[in-house]
C-alpha cells in the first residue's frame, strides 16, 4: 500500500470503530488489561481487528503487531525486531484520554523493515490532523 493509501485505511477504520464511541462509552465498553489503570476499549479492540486484517490482506508476507494482542499474547513482540516486513498498530493511543472524553489520542501506526521504522502515521481524528513521518 502508498502511503495515501494507508493514511485513507486509518481515517475510514478511525470513522467506523473510533469515533462514534468518542464521548458515548457504555459502562460495558471499557475494561482494564493486565496491569490496574491500563484500560481497553471496545473502540481500541475492534480498530485494532480491522487495521490488522487491512495490513495483513495488503501484505501477506508482513508481520503485524497491535498493542492489544500484545497485551493479551506478550510473544507476538518477538519476531519484531528480525522481520523483514512489519506493522506495529496501536489504535487508540492515550485510552484514557479517549476515555475521559479528552480529544487528544490518537491512532498510530508504523511500518518496520528489518526492525527500522521506514513509515508512520498519526492520526488525531478530534483534532483531524495528521503526523507522518
Amino acid at each position: 500500500m502508498d502511503t495515501d493509501a494507508v493514511l485513507d485505511l486509518v481515517r475510514e477504520v478511525v470513522a467506523e470503530h473510533v469515533t462514534p464511541r468518542f464521548g458515548a462509552l457504555a459502562a460495558g465498553d471499557v475494561a482494564s488489561k493486565r496491569r490496574p489503570g491500563d484500560l481497553v476499549t471496545v473502540a481500541d479492540r475492534e480498530a485494532e481487528v480491522a487495521l490488522s486484517a487491512a495490513l495483513r490482506a495488503a501484505h501477506p508476507d508482513a508481520l503485524v503487531v497491535g498493542e492489544e494482542a500484545v497485551s493479551e499474547t506478550p510473544g507476538l513482540l518477538h519476531g519484531l525486531a528480525s522481520a523483514a516486513h512489519a506493522f506495529t498498530v496501536d489504535p487508540v493511543d492515550g485510552t484514557r484520554h479517549f476515555v475521559a472524553g479528552s480529544p487528544d489520542h490518537a491512532t498510530m501506526l508504523a511500518e518496520l523493515h528489518h526492525g527500522r521504522t521506514v513509515r508512520s502515521w498519526i492520526w488525531q481524528p478530534q483534532h483531524l490532523s495528521l503526523i507522518h513521518i
